[in-house]
C-alpha cells in the first residue's frame, strides 16, 4: 500500500470517530435531559392535581340532638370504626343507597363496615321526585323490616336530598330510633339532608309532614360530593349559604362575603370551610329558644313555592331563591325596617357567586295571590321572611297595597 492510501485511510478513521464522538456528545445532553423533563412532568402533575382537604369535624346542635358533621377528603371508608364505637358491639348495618350511587363509593362503606364486624344488608333507596313521599317512606320501611334490624344497630344512607331526608325520618321513627349516619352525594344533600332535612310529601300536598334533623353523622367526601362542580346543586348550594349566612349573624355573613371570591373560582378549601360554616349556621337557628328565629330558616322559601307554578321548571331552583332574596331585600327597605346598603351588600354577594336572574313574563296579580295561598297553607296570617339586618331575618305582615306594588314591579323587570 502506497503513502498516500495509508494517509487517506487514517483520515478517514479519524473522520468516523470525529463523527461517532459528535454524535455521542450531541446524544449526551438528550439522555441527561430526560430525568430532568420526567421530573418536570411529574411537578406539573401534583401541580394539576387538587389539594387534599383535611377532614374538618364539627358538632352542629339540633333540636334535642346533635349531628356529628365531617367535610373533607378521603371520608368514605373511615366511617366504620366510628359506628362501631357508637353501637358497642356490631351486629346488623343497613347500608341503604340510591340507584345512581355510584358503585365503587357504595363498594367501599359495605367493605369498611363489613371488616369492623358489621353484618350488611343491602336496602333500595327510593329516587326521583316521588322520594320524599310517603309511599317511599312505607317501601323503605317495608326494606329495613326484612333485613331485621332493630333500634340497636346501624344504617348509612347514600342519596340525594330527598332520599336522605325519606331515610332521616325512617331511621329516627323504627324502633324507637336507629343511629343513621349520611353520605351526600352533591353539596345540596350535604347542606340539607343532616340539619334541616325535607318536610315529606302527600298527594297533592308537598312537604307538609315537617320533621327535625335525626342523623347522627353526616360524612361529606368532597371527592364524592364533586367539590368544583358548577351545575344547579352546586349553585342551589351558594344560595343556600347565603340565605343562612343573612339569617345566622352578621359575622357569619361577613366570613362568607370574604370567601365568596373564592368559591366562585372553585377553590376547595374555601368551598368546604363554607360548608361546615353553613351547616353551623342552620344548627344554630333551628335550635334556637326563639320561635322568631326558628322561623329564619325558611328565608325565601315561600317565594320559591309559590313562583316554581308560574315560571316553569326551566328557572333552576338557585336562581329563585337568589330573587326571593332580592324580592324579600327591597320589600324590606319599603317598609323601613332593612338598609339600602344593606340590599345592595346582599345583591354584591348573590353576583360574586354567579346567582342570576329570573327573565319570563309572570303576571303581577297572579303572583300576589300565589305568595298568598302558599303562606295560607301552612299559616292563618300572611307575613314573610324579610331581612332587618345582615344576620337577622325575621317574618313580617305584608299589606296588599305593598305586596301589590312590589310584585309589578319585580315582574316589569323581567
Amino acid at each position: 500500500m502506497s503513502e498516500n492510501s495509508q494517509v487517506a485511510d487514517a483520515e478517514k478513521d479519524a473522520g468516523e470517530r470525529e463523527g461517532e464522538d459528535a454524535k455521542s456528545v450531541a446524544a449526551a445532553p438528550a439522555t441527561e435531559a430526560a430525568p430532568a423533563a420526567e421530573a418536570a412532568a411529574e411537578a406539573e402533575s401534583e401541580d394539576d392535581a387538587p389539594v387534599r382537604i383535611r377532614a374538618k369535624r364539627q358538632w352542629v346542635n339540633l333540636r334535642g340532638n346533635s349531628l356529628d358533621a365531617r367535610v373533607g377528603d378521603d371520608l368514605v371508608g373511615n366511617m366504620g370504626n366510628d359506628l362501631r364505637a357508637y353501637v358497642g358491639k356490631p351486629r346488623a348495618a343497613v347500608l341503604a343507597t340510591v340507584p345512581e350511587a355510584p358503585a365503587d363509593v357504595v363498594e367501599t362503606i359495605r367493605r369498611d363496615l363489613s371488616d369492623v364486624g358489621f353484618l350488611v344488608h343491602m336496602v333500595d333507596l327510593p329516587s326521583g321526585p316521588d322520594a320524599s313521599s310517603t309511599a317511599a317512606l312505607e317501601s323503605l320501611y317495608e326494606g329495613i323490616a326484612e333485613t331485621g334490624a332493630t333500634g340497636d344497630d346501624v344504617a348509612v344512607a347514600v342519596g340525594g336530598v330527598r332520599a336522605l331526608s325519606t331515610a332521616s325520618f325512617a331511621c329516627h321513627t323504627w324502633c324507637g330510633g336507629m343511629t343513621l349516619a349520611q353520605v351526600p352525594l352533591d353539596p345540596t344533600t350535604a347542606l340539607l339532608a343532616g340539619v334541616t332535612p325535607l318536610a315529606l310529601d302527600l298527594p297533592g300536598a308537598d312537604q307538609m309532614i315537617t320533621q327535625d334533623g335525626t342523623a347522627r353523622y353526616v360524612y361529606c367526601d368532597l371527592d364524592v360530593i364533586d367539590a368544583t362542580r358548577t351545575d344547579e346543586a352546586a349553585l342551589f348550594a351558594r344560595a343556600l349559604f347565603v340565605a343562612s349566612a343573612m339569617a345566622d349573624s352578621d359575622k357569619t355573613f361577613g366570613r362568607l362575603f370574604d370567601r365568596a371570591n373564592d368559591i366562585a373560582a372553585l377553590d376547595r378549601a374555601a368551598i368546604c370551610e363554607q360548608m361546615v360554616d353553613c351547616m353551623k349556621s342552620r344548627g344554630k337557628i333551628i335550635s334556637s329558644t326563639s320561635v322568631a328565629v326558628r322561623q329564619s330558616i325558611g328565608y325565601g322559601t315561600t317565594f320559591m313555592r309559590a313562583l316554581r307554578p308560574l315560571v316553569g321548571e326551566d328557572v333552576p331552583s338557585s336562581t329563585l331563591l337568589a330573587e326571593a332574596m332580592r324580592f324579600s331585600a327591597r320589600l324590606s327597605v319599603a317598609q323601613g325596617g332593612f338598609s339600602i346598603d344593606d340590599m345592595l351588600t346582599q345583591d354584591e354577594l348573590l353576583d360574586r357567586l354567579g346567582l342570576g336572574f329570573v327573565e319570563c313574563e309572570v303576571d303581577p296579580e297572579a303572583m300576589a295571590a300565589a305568595l298568598k295561598a302558599e303562606r295560607f297553607r301552612r299559616s292563618n296570617k300572611f307575613m314573610l321572611e324579610l331581612p332587618r339586618a345582615l344576620g337577622r331575618v325575621r317574618l313580617a305582615a305584608v299589606e296588599d297595597d305593598q305586596l301589590a306594588e312590589h310584585t309589578a314591579a319585580w315582574c316589569s323587570s323581567r
